[in-house]
């Protein structure tokens, strides 16, 4: 796998915004990428991060970072599959010399069981250290990505409440990186603001050439609270 493109790795999204976008909570993000302090009897331990992070730890997030965190969520959620197995992906991908940043990639797939990169027209099945299968088995849970000539995502578009949705679009390279109507590329949160001021959905649609489906999806956006 080629590096993604430098734009999709700079950091765009303090933890409390990524969190809103993904639905989620900054605590849980900074675990995931930077792994956790607890207590034992022991003494206080250090949990390692799940998946790999393209930031230092109290960095914001770069878009990279954002679409993993917004693959481990759909995969946590949609298909339950345990924390533990992730990490037996990454730490076979590390001695195996492979991109660390898989789950932002097109090549990443994954079932109900187990996760995948695509190699030389085999799958090779990172959980379970490197044992091929075949592609038949794979499920598309993908949906939300759009991926550019690079193979890393380009642009995605975040769930809503748990649904799938077209309106909405996240991409590093329109709007600053900032959720925006995916048809016109203007900000949701600009168009929420006006609502919230007093100004009515006709005139915002007229303003925006938008349809007023698109409006009222950017403010029920805006006006979401994170799960």
């Amino acid at each position: 796998m080629n590096a993604p493109q430098t734009l999709k790795l700079q950091p765009a999204y303090p933890l409390a915004v990524a969190a809103r976008i993904l639905g989620t909570n900054p605590s849980t993000l900074r675990a995931w990428f930077h792994g956790r302090q607890y207590l034992t009897k022991g003494g206080r331990r250090h949990s390692a991060p799940v998946v790999a992070a393209t930031q230092e730890a109290g960095a914001p997030l770069s878009f990279i970072d954002l679409v993993e965190a917004h693959m481990l969520l759909a995969i946590r959620r949609g298909y339950g599959i345990p924390l533990k197995r992730l990490r037996d992906a990454m730490e076979y991908l590390r001695k195996d010399g492979g991109d660390l940043l898989f789950l932002a990639h097109r090549d990443f797939k994954h079932d109900r069981q187990h996760l995948y990169v695509d190699r030389d027209k085999y799958l090779v099945s990172l959980s379970e250290r490197g044992q091929h299968v075949e592609p038949s088995v794979i499920q598309d849970g993908l949906k939300q990505i759009v991926y550019g000539e690079d193979g890393y995502a380009e642009r995605f578009f975040p769930l809503v409440k748990g649904a799938e949705q077209k309106t909405i679009m996240v991409a590093p390279n329109i709007g600053f990186g900032r959720p925006v109507l995916a048809r016109l590329g203007v900000s949701a949160e600009a168009v929420a603001e006006r609502f919230r001021a007093g100004e009515h959905l006709p005139d915002l649609a007229e303003d925006y050439g938008a349809t007023m489906e698109e409006i009222e999806d950017a403010i029920r956006w805006s006006d979401r609270r994170a799960a």
